[in-house]
């Protein structure tokens, strides 16, 4: 991804039409345009304002700010990462009361060293902290939240997003696990992946989680059994949070999670009528949590 160019995509709609015909792009509007570059792998960012954007740089753990499509000289902060597959510096949010609540979240694989590493030794733990925006650098930074990094080293999902509601919204995905999160019903128990997490801005859990009064992990689950997703969004009209999954070598799904979603991992790829026919999983193959909710792409 190195030497990637920087592009955004303006006036983009998306025609859906049913499951049996194609899904195709519709809007004369749409425009790709170049708007930055000289950026390192870039895999997520966030608007400051309008033409002000923090970057983030994958494998080397720095933000950057581009200004105007200007890149930026230096970084506004240097996380240690492990960058090995898909570890690294993943995922970015701003608060919700932005600027005004100057607290801007990251989500990274943090190294275990002084430095970037790839792989050996391995790596602390893939972590969510807050950092204050002081307007030139992001400074003091917060625990939020820990969460698992092996074995992998890929799956490790990273978006993070607030939701209409205020709450942080957080995906990882399977790191290659095969417990009941996984829809192993015997298999471990909840370990934080293959999850979206859904927790207030300060790290603590909602009480209205859909699992919340089962306690423990499962109470800061929003939704389960996802092998891993690059991409989260709130519909602006109906609130609705829309999920890209990622399949093995077929099966990407575009989702609508609802609270207590089980996507139906590793069970059940695609659509489950099809699932039945080729290796007869079904809905009552899944784990079940009492109130979770399997539904089609």
């Amino acid at each position: 991804m190195r030497g990637v160019t920087l592009v955004i995509s303006l006036a983009l709609s998306l025609t859906l039409s049913v499951r049996v015909s194609a899904q195709t792009v519709k809007d004369p509007a749409l425009k790709v345009q170049e708007y930055a570059t000289g950026l390192s792998a870039p895999v997520n960012m966030a608007f400051l304002g309008t033409d002000d954007i923090l970057i983030l740089q994958k494998d080397d753990g720095r933000v950057r700010r581009v200004i105007g499509g200007v890149v930026q000289p230096g970084q506004v902060l240097d996380l240690n990462v492990d960058n090995s597959s898909e570890r690294g510096l993943l995922g970015i949010a701003l608060h919700p009361q932005f600027p005004a609540t100057p607290l801007v979240y990251l989500y990274f694989t943090e190294s275990s060293t002084s430095g970037d590493t790839t792989g050996s030794p391995a790596p602390l733990a893939n972590r969510v902290a807050s950092f204050t925006w002081n307007g030139t650098s992001l400074v003091n930074r917060a625990p939020i939240l820990d969460l698992p990094v092996s074995p992998g080293p890929n799956h490790d999902g990273g978006i993070i997003r607030f939701g209409p509601d205020g709450k942080l919204y957080v995906v990882i995905g399977d790191l290659n696990r095969d417990g009941q999160l996984q829809n192993f019903p015997a298999g471990a128990a909840p370990d934080n992946t293959s999850v979206i997490l859904r927790i207030n801005a300060d790290g603590s859990t909602p009480t209205d989680n859909p699992f919340f009064n089962q306690g423990g992990n499962l109470s800061r689950y929003f939704a389960y059994g996802i092998r891993n997703s690059f991409g989260m969004a709130f519909d602006p009209i109906t609130d609705d949070l829309w999920m890209s999954e990622n399949g093995p070598n077929s099966y990407d799904e575009i989702i609508v999670v609802r609270p207590g979603f089980n996507s139906g991992w590793e069970q059940i790829q695609g659509y489950e009528d099809d699932d039945l026919l080729e290796n007869g999983a079904s809905e009552v193959n899944l784990t079940d949590f009492g109130i979770s909710e399997y539904a089609d792409p």
